[in-house]
């Protein structure tokens, strides 16, 4: 089997749609949160969720957007030079798309390839699991089975946009694709970051794609100047 690892979308729907090209024979998706935000897609990002029939954790981002559609604050009484991608990405979607992202889990278990899985969007913020204890706590309270002693075991993060493999021991590992749609601002690089797995062989993929149409779409928005210059940043 042969899946593909993504997360932190952030609303652009460009990357997935050259990363699905790129990786057509690919079996099963998952998604390792923060689907929409910081991009100007967010409506087409969760069609594409829905049509690839993705499985997602929910990430923090996307309970951002929740939280201001929830609340009715999308940003609509906000001063043009005060809007923010969080305000625009509220008001792109409906009570469907919401109410979506509200029914996505906050983590998962599955197995694959004789594998056994965790996904969750974030561990503790941006701190990492760096010791084996640690990581069985966190393996326990998430698997409702007992684990059996020889089995190999691999949980997904997303989050820090820095994509990693991290081994504790030779059968448990964390790892995390970066993502797909923009690094952080000390790492210069434009591709996407994503894994796939192949019958439990996990392989670091890098992909160049278009930025052009996400840049034109944020030139035509009405953002406050920090976050126009972060369109420049992860789109120019």
């Amino acid at each position: 089997m042969k899946a593909l690892i993504i997360s932190d979308i952030h609303s652009n729907v460009k990357t997935l749609e050259s990363i699905r090209k790129a990786e057509s024979d690919c079996d099963v998706i998952y998604c390792a949160g923060d689907l929409v935000d910081y991009g100007p897609f967010p409506r087409e990002v969760i069609e594409w969720v829905h049509k690839n029939d993705a499985n997602c954790v929910r990430g923090n981002h996307d309970d951002i957007i929740i939280d201001l559609y929830r609340n009715g604050n999308s940003g609509h009484d906000v001063a043009e030079d005060e809007i923010k991608w969080a305000h625009y990405n509220a008001r792109l979607l409906g009570e469907a798309e919401i109410s979506f992202l509200e029914s996505i889990p906050v983590y998962r278990t599955f197995e694959m390839d004789g594998y056994s899985y965790t996904m969750q969007h974030l561990y503790e913020n941006y701190l990492t699991i760096d010791s084996l204890p640690k990581y069985d706590a966190f393996w326990a309270e998430r698997n409702v089975r007992t684990i059996e002693a020889k089995e190999y075991r691999r949980i997904i993060f997303g989050h820090t946009h820095r994509r990693c493999i991290h081994y504790l021991s030779d059968d448990s590992l964390w790892l995390n694709p970066g993502s797909v749609s923009y690094r952080r601002r000390d790492d210069p690089s434009k591709e996407a970051h994503y894994f796939t797995i192949t019958d439990g062989k996990i392989a670091m993929k890098s992909l160049v794609y278009d930025r052009t149409p996400l840049l034109e779409a944020a030139q035509k928005l009405l953002l406050k100047e920090e976050e126009m210059k972060v369109a420049y940043f992860f789109f120019g």
